[in-house]
Formats: structure tokens, C-alpha cells, sequence
């Protein structure tokens, strides 16, 4: 979209009555193409419009009316059945390259928001009656990790839930010093609370040059530090919450393996190694016995 475009649906904002200085597409960190959320500079300070859905808008109006773990939202507008949203600028880091100081300013941001919204019924959002089929129908692809991902689709049914972005990526935090915030909520509902923190930990690997970088020190911080500071409080065992969490790194390596099943093409996804990391869990968990030669039973 152009500028003329964006300048055009600028000026349908109710109030807005800037001059547009530049704008500019963001890019995504996978490949460097733009997508649909631009950089707004005006003269007096600088704002995001980003091109969403309806349900994006609802969730940010009914979870984070005064702000929070979020950018500020300050409009919602509907253009020719697209919505647009206009929220702040944060000038920050994302935690694609995780530091210890980040990852606990992220931390604190998602255990003071889902300590809000525990045990909450509201339906607003991507919550469990959407969320459990699409999990469900992945269980006919994954072949041997059947039972392991049955385990992990009784404790999604029946797990406390809370508010969660369930496509909470280090690319969609932000951190600008001791602050940080939560993007893209088109996937953000009341869900079993660790599907925001299992998707954030999942795929953080050792190599400084991977696209998300976290040492195995920091992943073992959070899990201890999400569990002291929230999980505790609700009456949950250590033991049950490792298991539990085990589960749902499961899920987000097994998603891989469903992908390349389904697909039928194994070569086009890194299939040995998220089978690997799938079944390495799995096997942890009872569901396989141990492999004599200490492999991970890679096919």
C-alpha cells in the first residue's frame, strides 16, 4: 500500500489532524519482507498503523482498555471491510536475541497480565472452543507421537486458563529498557496458561546467528521464575507444572512434524529435528522406552 493510501485512511482516524512525514513498512525478521504494519512519523511524535482483523481490535479493547502489556491503542478503524489499528511507537528490542534482562521484563509483563485475567470466562478472542479442534486435528499425522499428544490434548481441555498470545514469538515482544510489550494479538484469547510461555521458550537455541537466540540458563530462569512468581500462588505443584510444560514444548516441535505429514513432504521443513525433539520429550515422559544407544529414535 502506498503512501497516498495509508495517508488517506490516517485522516479517517477520528481526531487525527497530523502532517505525515514519512512512512515507513516494517519488515519481518524471518526474511526481511515487508508486511502490513507500517512506521508513522508526523512532526510531533511517531505512531503505528497496523492493517488487522476485527478480532485483533476486540481483544486490545477488552483486555487492555487502560494499557498494559501492549502498545497503547488509540484508534480502530474500518476501511472496505479492513480494520486498522493506530497504537504507539515503542522504540525497543525485540527478544529475538534474548538478554537475561529482557526475558524478565517480558516475564513480569505476561505473569502481571495473566494473574489479571486467571480463571477468566470472558469469550472474546481466539479462546478453547476455536483453539481445541485446530489442535485436535492434527492428532491422525503424527503417526508414533500419537499418545504423547493425546496427554498434551487432555491437559489443554483441562488445564486452568488465563489470557494468552498463542503466537507469542520473541519476534512479537518488544522491549524498550525495563519495559516490555506483547505484539500482535490476532491469536490472543483465554487460554490454558502456558501456551503463551511454551511458544516464547520453544525455539530459542544456543547459536548466537539462529533466529531466536536464548541460552539454556535463561530458558531454565524463566521456567523457575514464571512458576515462583505466578504459578505457585495458584496451588499448582512443581512436579504437575514441569510435566505440563513438557507437554506443551511437545506440542510446539510436533507442530513440525504435523506440518510435514500433512504436506506430505518431509524435505521442506527440518523434519528429523522436530521429530527428534518431539519424540526426545515424549520419551522423557513414558511414552517411549529409552533408546540403548541414547539416541532420540530419529526416523
Amino acid at each position: 500500500m502506498n503512501r497516498e493510501m495509508i495517508v488517506d485512511i490516517l485522516n479517517r482516524f477520528p481526531g487525527w489532524d497530523r502532517d505525515v512525514r514519512e512512512v515507513k513498512a516494517f519488515q519481518t525478521e524471518e526474511d526481511g519482507t515487508d508486511y502490513a504494519v507500517w512506521k508513522v512519523e508526523t512532526p510531533e511524535e511517531v505512531f503505528v498503523l497496523k492493517r488487522s482483523t476485527p478480532r485483533e481490535g476486540e481483544v486490545y479493547k477488552t483486555y487492555f482498555p487502560n494499557g498494559g502489556a501492549v502498545p497503547k491503542l488509540y484508534g480502530i478503524l474500518r476501511v472496505e471491510e479492513q480494520t486498522y489499528l493506530l497504537m504507539e511507537y515503542i522504540e525497543g528490542q525485540t527478544l529475538s536475541k534474548c538478554t537475561r534482562e529482557a526475558l524478565q521484563a517480558t516475564l513480569d509483563a505476561l505473569i502481571q497480565m495473566q494473574d489479571l485475567h486467571w480463571n477468566s470466562d470472558c469469550k472474546v478472542g481466539y479462546g478453547l472452543e476455536e483453539s481445541y479442534p485446530n489442535r485436535e486435528k492434527r492428532l491422525p499425522y503424527l503417526e508414533d507421537l500419537k499418545p504423547c499428544y493425546e496427554a498434551y490434548l487432555e491437559a489443554f481441555k483441562t488445564l486452568p486458563q488465563t489470557l494468552c498470545n498463542d503466537d507469542m514469538l520473541p519476534f512479537n515482544v518488544l522491549v524498550a529498557g525495563n519495559r516490555a510489550v506483547i505484539l500482535d494479538w490476532e491469536y490472543g484469547g483465554i487460554l490454558p496458561y502456558p501456551c503463551a510461555l511454551a511458544r516464547l521458550l520453544a525455539f530459542g537455541e544456543e547459536e548466537k546467528d539462529s533466529l531466536f537466540y536464548m541460552t539454556r540458563e535463561d530458558k531454565s530462569f524463566a521456567l523457575d521464575y514464571y512458576y515462583e512468581k505466578l504459578i505457585a500462588s495458584k496451588g499448582i505443584s512443581r512436579e504437575a507444572y514441569d510435566r505440563t510444560m513438557q507437554l506443551f514444548f511437545f506440542k510446539e516441535y510436533s507442530e513440525w512434524v504435523y506440518c510435514a505429514n500433512q504436506s506430505g513432504d518431509r524435505s521442506q521443513i527440518d523434519y528429523p529435528k522436530y521429530y527428534g525433539l518431539s519424540r526426545q520429550i515424549a520419551q522423557e515422559l513414558g511414552f517411549f522406552p529409552a533408546c540403548e544407544d541414547g539416541e532420540n529414535g530419529v526416523k
